[in-house]
């Protein structure tokens, strides 16, 4: 357990830091915004209090708002993507295939899994956070565009951080 928490305060920490530090200030294009902290909410253990996920989600969110100046967009963002998930789960995954699982990763679900996983809960992560920043019907277009571009590339990102960290089976 002791082990689990410190690596979920590590991965907060770590995560928040690149964010903040790197992924923010790195400009692809008008569309594409790297949102590479909801990391934090995709790879909690499958078994986490559905409170607990929204109380994570907010905090990482919060925080990266504070640094960003943006007034709880990504809080928003990230606690609709926390209550969301456990329904995300369900929907792409058979409850038999969760029996001796921790947690939604890679090593332990499958590359494709974890893409459409990932996509689906990253898409709506960032649907209600460029929704939140528009707040405008009338830019429901760029809104979308932002929403699938940012989506794709950061689910990419992810996936390449996934590997170049990814621990070694001895």
């Amino acid at each position: 357990m002791y082990n689990t928490l410190i690596r979920n305060i590590l991965r907060f920490v770590i995560l928040l830091i690149v964010q903040v530090l790197a992924f923010d200030n790195l400009h692809l294009a008008n569309y594409i915004h790297l949102n590479i902290y909801v990391l934090f909410v995709l790879l909690l253990p499958f078994d986490t209090p559905q409170w607990r996920l929204m109380i994570d989600g907010f905090l990482i969110g919060m925080a990266v708002d504070i640094f960003n100046g943006t007034p709880g967009l990504h809080a928003a963002a990230t606690v609709f993507m926390a209550f969301i998930r456990p329904f995300i789960i369900g929907i792409t995954t058979r409850k038999s295939d969760l029996e001796g699982k921790n947690a939604p990763t890679i090593t332990e679900m499958g590359l494709q899994w974890f893409m459409i996983y990932g996509l689906l809960l990253i898409l709506l992560h960032n649907l209600v956070y460029f929704w939140l920043e528009a707040f405008s019907i009338k830019l429901l277009g760029i809104v979308l565009i932002e929403t699938l571009l940012s989506s794709i590339v950061s689910l990419l990102i992810i996936i390449l951080i996934i590997y170049v960290f990814k621990p070694v089976k001895k």
